[in-house]
């Protein structure tokens, strides 16, 4: 599905948008003008499925040489070793501490252990250990040909989480991950890593970036106006309250 000249969704576990696999995180491709970038990985069962919407969408699958994660929970990055073994030349990024966790296999530290018993992930779902080429660290800026993306620190709703900014078709576009969705929501859940302070300040971070499109971890991407996104829920915080939940 493109979405806009360079920035495709090629995931999602969203039943109104390109279903791919109902664990599956969005998925979001961008063309570089030197190959292609993804935007997380997904939970790894459905790569076939994500490369097959890349070709319809007009891609060609051999381009793509970035898969970056925003986060180390399954949906979004558990399907790091399945992009490794269908296009090995693939470079991985995450932040520091997830890179850790993902060449590990750690569930607990990517609370993998914890979702699947509480029946968000099928009782045989793994997290399969894979090299991380890349550890993206905050403030670094990504030249990934013709675009630069920054990396801006994002922890709350998980540790080492990171969101990605940077002009894309002359439009601020941060991807979120799963530090802030549509309608000002954020997602809190009781995990070791998960902490409210960091997450209300990770809003109010994402919301200086000024940017016009918000496209997130789940539910529709926001192509314009995401300034009244944003301010619903800096106006939750300037009342000492906890922006909306997406569940």
């Amino acid at each position: 599905m493109r979405l806009t000249e360079r920035i495709h969704l090629v995931g999602s576990g969203e039943p109104d948008l390109v279903t791919t696999d109902p664990i599956d995180s969005q998925v979001y491709l961008v063309e570089t003008g030197d190959g292609l970038a993804c935007i997380d990985a997904g939970a790894g069962r459905s790569v076939e499925r994500i490369l097959a919407e890349v070709r319809a969408g007009g891609c060609a699958p051999d381009e793509i040489r970035w898969v970056l994660v925003t986060h180390g929970h399954a949906d979004h990055a558990g399907g790091a070793a399945a992009w490794r073994r269908a296009l090995p030349g693939v470079r991985i990024g995450a932040s520091t501490p997830v890179a850790g966790w993902l060449e590990a296999g750690d569930e607990e530290a990517t609370s993998l252990d914890r979702a699947r018993r509480a029946g968000i992930y099928p009782p045989d779902y793994r997290l399969e250990p894979c090299a991380v080429d890349i550890h993206l660290e905050a403030g670094e800026v990504l030249e990934l040909g013709a675009i630069r993306l920054e990396v801006v620190p994002t922890e709350g709703h998980a540790a080492g989480h990171v969101a990605f900014v940077g002009e894309l078709d002359g439009v601020r576009t941060v991807f979120t991950g799963d530090a802030l969705f549509p309608g000002g929501r954020i997602l809190l859940q009781d995990t070791w890593d998960c902490d409210l302070s960091a997450a209300l300040r990770s809003v109010e971070r994402i919301a200086a970036l000024q940017p016009g499109r918000l496209l997130a971890g789940h539910l529709a991407p926001v192509l314009d106006d995401a300034s009244s996104h944003l301010q619903a829920a800096l106006d939750r915080i300037a009342r000492l309250l906890v922006p909306d939940s997406l569940a």
